[in-house]
């Protein structure tokens, strides 16, 4: 399958629409061509948000956090109440966002193709939901105040919020191909899928992904993924959750406590604890998962707690009962804070290389 890709345009002197520079060489008749900004809006969050700050952690994909500039964060993103006949997962749009104060943020959202916006009410929720703004966070510092371990560990990442997935599809599909593997194959297993089936946005010198549609990973034949690496289990449970998602679409609203909710999700084919919790996290938005199992956090709760060796999953939960009702959203601060350790060291060795040279 050919890569897609979507011209985002600029206006041109006739009045009309011109790609940008350094847009895909092969644009086509069959590509879209759409204005590039709509009126702005603003949202205020529940205490500080930096945008910055939200763009560094791993679970964004390499070329989303890349997308920052200017003060200004970019995503290709899908929003839920598209109109009849297009995408379940809702009408594909840029997101320009921009800070304006400490708890406020300005967005710009432009449909990516020639659909129309969603009502604007749709809008504004869609947003809010996808960067986190009702999470309050004066509430979570005031809880981790009495954690010593802590308390330092998010006074260093004031305004951090997690920016989540599209769909609960799309976070089950993430955090599959995750497993068993290490972090640098994943990511280019991602990149693979993106590239093949997932479409392209030049937007201001920036490439902007957006996660294939379940319609088309549900077509997939299970060898189709197989030249991109793919083991066969994966690509069976990917096509297969795809396929659920499209018959059964209100399976990605569940109800209950975030226990529960982990627990249905286990019920997936595919669908271990690990996964079940990121997903709920990363697709659902909820704050008191706890992904025990995962080596990252094992790494963190042994250092930020002084451990001499490695915490067991158990030993994980067994820490992480202080942290509820927050647990998800302390996992989340430990994994942007291993990150931001790697990059530094990561910096300080090119730095050091580039010396010796």
């Amino acid at each position: 399958t050919a890569r897609r890709h979507v011209g985002l345009l600029v206006p041109a002197e006739d009045g009309g629409y011109a790609p940008q520079p350094g847009d895909n060489p092969h644009f086509t008749d069959q590509d879209v061509q759409v204005p590039a900004h709509d009126p702005r809006d603003s949202s205020r969050s529940k205490g500080p948000t930096d945008l910055a700050r939200c763009n560094q952690p791993v679970t964004e994909n390499e070329s989303d956090r890349e997308a920052f500039a200017g003060g200004i964060l970019y995503r290709a993103a899908h929003i839920a109440g598209s109109p009849i006949g297009l995408r379940p997962e809702g009408t594909p749009v840029i997101i320009r966002a921009g800070s304006l104060a400490a708890d406020e943020v300005e967005f710009t959202v432009s449909p990516a193709e020639d659909t129309s916006l969603p009502p604007k009410g749709v809008v504004t929720a869609a947003l809010r939901r996808k960067f986190s703004l009702d999470l309050d966070l004066p509430a979570f510092y005031r809880f981790v105040e009495r954690l010593p371990p802590l308390a330092q560990l998010t006074a260093q990442q004031t305004g951090l919020r997690p920016i989540l997935k599209d769909t609960l599809l799309e976070a089950l599909c993430l955090a599959i191909i995750d497993q068993q593997v290490n972090v640098s194959f994943a990511a280019r297993l991602k990149h693979r899928l993106l590239e093949t089936y997932g479409r392209l946005y030049q937007v201001d010198g920036h490439e902007l992904w957006l996660f294939p549609s379940a319609e088309e990973l549900a077509a997939l034949d299970p060898h189709a993924l197989h030249p991109l690496q793919f083991s066969r289990s994966k690509s069976s449970y990917i096509i297969d959750l795809a396929r659920r998602f499209l018959a059964e679409p209100h399976w990605e609203s569940p109800g209950g406590t975030d226990e529960e909710i982990v627990e249905r999700l286990c019920t997936l084919r595919g669908v271990g604890r690990w996964t079940a919790e990121y997903a709920a996290m990363m697709g659902l938005g909820l704050t008191d998962t706890l992904p025990a199992a995962d080596i990252g956090l094992m790494r963190m709760v042994q250092r930020v707690y002084g451990l001499a060796e490695r915490p067991t999953e158990d030993q994980v939960r067994k820490i992480g009962r202080d942290w509820s009702p927050w647990r998800g959203l302390v996992t989340f601060h430990l994994w942007h804070q291993e990150d931001t350790e790697n990059a530094s060291t990561t910096n300080a060795t090119t730095s050091n290389n580039k010396k010796l040279g």
